[in-house]
């Protein structure tokens, strides 16, 4: 029976993993649209709590673009011929998943943060002063939640992952971030490790309720 379950799954993952290794950007710039699409939908309805019909898909699609047309080239840039061309000369397995972590967290990171905010903002109001006004006051605050956030995450995608997988890997727990960025960018600068540590000690049913009531 389990395997049954897990045949179509399984099928599914092959299926995609094929598609990657012949249209590596085409696949990545898929992935990316719609994770960032979903990330800002649920940032309106579960986190901003926007009303039944009241939900931008303007703005759902202008994050959507942006994960396609930027995230995903540079990702892909980023993890398939910069990092391997940096970490060459580390020949052991941990000193060289440890500089690519901190590479991450540190210029990928730096340079993800401010490009987000800054073409989140300039494509909402059409204004390139409002998009550098977006960085400058909540470029601080988005950071220091990126390293705690994704730290973790890198150590697996670096550690275990294949190069042709990492950018999928981060796509999907982009999901979690980029509905954190979304309203970070589009309201009040709020960190997101705070929220998540203060319901830590409550039960696991309600410690998403309560983290969209806090945002909200």
């Amino acid at each position: 029976m389990f395997k049954l379950l897990m045949k179509g799954p399984k099928a599914l993952l092959a299926s995609y993993n094929r598609s990657l290794l012949a249209s590596p950007y085409k696949t990545k710039m898929t992935t990316a649209g719609f994770t960032y699409f979903l990330a800002d939908c649920i940032c309106q309805d579960y986190i901003e709590k926007r009303e039944s019909g009241n939900h931008n898909f303007t703005r759902s699609l202008r994050q959507a673009s942006v994960g396609a047309f930027f995230a995903a080239p540079s990702l892909h840039a980023w993890h398939s011929m910069i990092l391997p061309k940096i970490v060459k000369g580390c020949t052991r397995t941990f000193p060289r998943v440890l500089v690519s972590v901190f590479l991450n967290e540190t210029v990928l990171a730096g340079y993800f943060v401010s490009c987000l905010l800054f073409s989140f903002e300039a494509l909402r109001t059409n204004s390139i002063e409002a998009g550098k006004e977006n960085v400058k006051n909540k470029f601080v605050p988005a950071m220091e939640s990126s390293v705690k956030f994704w730290t973790g995450i890198s150590f697996i995608n670096y550690g275990l992952m294949p190069v042709h997988l990492r950018p999928v890997f981060v796509s999907c727990w982009s999901v979690v971030w980029q509905s954190y960025l979304s309203y970070v960018s589009n309201n009040k600068v709020v960190e997101l490790p705070e929220l998540l540590d203060t319901v830590e000690e409550e039960e696991p049913t309600m410690k998403m309720p309560n983290l969209m009531a806090r945002l909200a």
